[in-house]
């Protein structure tokens, strides 16, 4: 009898904590994969010395908590790698620089087309970081998910804008990225900003510390946002090729309210505006934000549709043409009027 009451114990404890276990939430196997040009995509992949030939086939491997390392070299591809898994907030998937290493992603072999993307993600919880990604048909990266992360990247002569969030895309961090000498042949260098947060994004996105230099339409460009955008610390300097419109921080457009933020910016020598209102009936709010020798420094030609702009602590200097502030609360500013 006491045996068999032993043995019910034993059952009753197990029994509570399968019941306990079933509660906590399942956590992604952490697996790392390495991408090397002396590699092989026989290999296992799972160390620099058996490391994959190709991004495709770690991609091919990778789940929610992959850790993909991309080592020195230059690596070319004429696909679009089309980032359509999902991680998770506690296990993102990754696509990093090996540590110290410099690894250029070309895309050159692609042709030139509104499909020729680089990186195209809807997929949610990725991060890219410390890649350099050049030559792609179209935009280098096209964000349309949610919550990724691309950090520490160098994109450069795309044919079209180098990092795009449009279609929904929210909750999205860009930081210490450069983009520059993007430049679309087919309209003329029309379309290729830096960067572009706009036709219809979602709520959340930000950017920091990024710099878009010398591309041929916009640095930033916000054209029919329909969700605020925020930018810390970054510059927008000596954009505008042939048909460019050539501004360094396109705030909005087709009549969306769109209360951007901007702190800490600066614009220097694009050949139309350092920071352009362009239809945005929203209230934009600059603070610690300087424009140098632009054509107009600050352009802002139109009221609110409701409230004001609010402008603090900004200063104008050496623009070809005076500013532009109507509707807005101007607080310990320097404009050239």
């Amino acid at each position: 009898m006491k045996k068999m009451k032993k043995v019910l114990s034993v059952l009753a404890i197990c029994t509570l904590l399968v019941t306990l276990f079933q509660g906590l939430p399942v956590q992604a196997a952490t697996n790392y994969y390495y991408v090397s040009t002396t590699g092989s995509d026989s290999n296992d992949g799972t160390t620099r010395e058996t490391a994959f030939a190709t991004l495709t086939k770690a991609l091919s491997k990778a789940s929610a908590g992959t850790t993909i390392f991309v080592l020195n070299g230059t690596y070319k591809y004429s696909e679009t790698f089309k980032l359509t898994k999902n991680g998770t907030s506690d296990a993102p998937i990754k696509i990093l620089n090996y540590s110290g290493h410099t690894p250029v992603i070309d895309f050159s072999g692609q042709p030139y087309a509104d499909s020729s993307r680089g990186f195209q993600i809807s997929g949610d919880y990725w991060i890219i970081a410390g890649l350099t990604i050049q030559n792609a048909g179209d935009n280098g990266i096209y964000i349309s998910g949610n919550y990724n992360k691309v950090q520490g990247c160098f994109i450069t002569k795309c044919g079209d804008t180098g990092l795009q969030l449009s279609n929904g895309a929210s909750y999205n961090t860009i930081n210490r990225v450069t983009s520059t000498y993007n430049y679309d042949s087919k309209t003329n260098g029309e379309n290729a900003d830096g960067f572009a947060a706009k036709l219809s994004i979602g709520p959340g996105n930000v950017f920091r510390s990024c710099k878009a230099l010398y591309n041929s339409d916009d640095g930033f460009d916000f054209y029919y946002a329909t969700n605020a955008v925020k930018v810390y610390d970054s510059e927008a300097s000596y954009n505008g090729v042939a048909d460019g419109n050539g501004n360094g921080f396109k705030v909005g457009g087709n009549y969306s309210a769109d209360n951007h933020y901007l702190e800490g910016c600066i614009a220097i020598g694009n050949i139309k505006r350092g920071y352009d209102q362009n239809n945005n009936t929203g209230c934009v709010t600059l603070l610690n934000c300087t424009g140098i020798n632009n054509n107009v420094n600050f352009y802002f030609s139109k009221a609110p549709s409701t409230g004001t702009h609010q402008f603090k602590g900004c200063i104008s200097t050496d623009g070809v043409n005076k500013d532009k502030i109507v509707g807005a609360t101007v607080t310990d500013c320097t404009f050239y009027q």
